[in-house]
């Protein structure tokens, strides 16, 4: 793909259209939850700076009814989650763009495009794989958005030698290696038991939408606590803090696992694509772990020797 030049691009602006038709500038209605957003949002930021164009403030803002109607603790409103960057198009000249402005697909770059239009990006197609290659900048950017009552994670140093997250609230129980499917809490625990069997008994957090008595399986497991820092942006900041992450297999944890780049554990069929520059860091399983990644595990927790670690944390040979 070729950037757009850049006597064609300086008045040409990008936006990312997240997740919902009926987006008035001020707050959108209906949505999806903030991993999907994500997508939108970081495929616009990587395509921008790849083509010179002038990016426009995403309306983060929305109102969905599910989240009310199920009384889910999320109601993914997400009004107070971000902050506009400081070369983003803001106030009246970002409503005035979005209202009147010419719009074209993002298929457009790489052609001629009119000056003063605007390049709407939409959906989640490839999930991170257009953004693989621009970790550093996706996270780097993210980062700066995040207003600072979001980061408590990463000012706190937190950084759990395991990180579980269980989504619950709105998948539905059916085969778990389809999209928006529960896994069963047997297989969480399947896969700790075979780390800490490597590893030692190392602390584990979990993170999850679901009551503690529907986590109870995990919760009573020694070593194993639950843990959320408030928000859906606090708590992806949270999990790519830790040292080895076994995964829900949704968007949420893909965007932990993509800022964390650590060793993280799949449910198969979960897995869409590589989302670590190192994707033997990164594993489908149903319990067995091969040496292999177990090595990458020791390494990511700081090189101890087993038997060490085992000391450490109070295993046994």
């Amino acid at each position: 793909m070729h950037a757009q030049p850049a006597e064609e691009s300086k008045n040409i602006y990008a936006f990312p259209a997240l997740g919902s038709a009926s987006d008035c500038g001020l707050f959108r209605l209906g949505g999806t939850g903030l991993g999907n957003l994500l997508f939108t949002w970081a495929r616009c930021l990587v395509m921008a700076r790849r083509h010179g164009l002038h990016r426009i403030a995403p309306t983060w803002t929305q109102l969905c009814r599910r989240p009310w109607l199920h009384n889910e603790p999320d109601k993914r409103t997400y009004h107070d989650l971000f902050q506009p960057a400081d070369d983003e198009v803001t106030g009246l000249a970002r409503l005035r763009l979005l209202a009147s402005a010419p719009r074209v697909p993002e298929s457009a770059l790489g052609s001629p495009i009119p000056a003063g239009s605007v390049v709407a990006f939409r959906g989640m197609e490839g999930f991170l794989a257009p953004v693989l290659a621009e970790h550093k900048l996706v996270r780097e950017e993210l980062l700066k958005m995040v207003r600072e009552p979001h980061k408590a994670a990463l000012r706190q140093g937190f950084a759990p030698p395991i990180a579980v997250h269980v989504r619950l609230g709105d998948f539905n129980a059916g085969n778990p290696a389809e999209g928006n499917q529960r896994i069963g809490l047997d297989w969480y625990s399947g896969v700790l038991s075979n780390l800490r069997a490597s590893l030692g008994n190392l602390p584990v957090a979990v993170f999850s939408d679901g009551s503690d008595a529907e986590l109870a399986p995990l919760l009573e497991l020694e070593n194993v606590s639950r843990d959320s820092f408030g928000s859906s942006i606090a708590d992806i900041l949270a999990l790519s803090q830790a040292r080895i992450l076994v995964t829900s297999g949704s968007t949420f944890s893909m965007w932990a696992a993509y800022l964390g780049q650590q060793p993280a554990v799949w449910f198969p069929g979960r897995l869409p694509h590589a989302i670590q520059a190192d994707p033997s860091r990164e594993i489908s399983a149903l319990q067995v772990l091969p040496q292999g990644f177990l090595a990458h595990c020791e390494a990511s927790l700081g090189g101890r020797r087993r038997g060490f670690l085992r000391g450490l944390m109070g295993g046994r040979e």
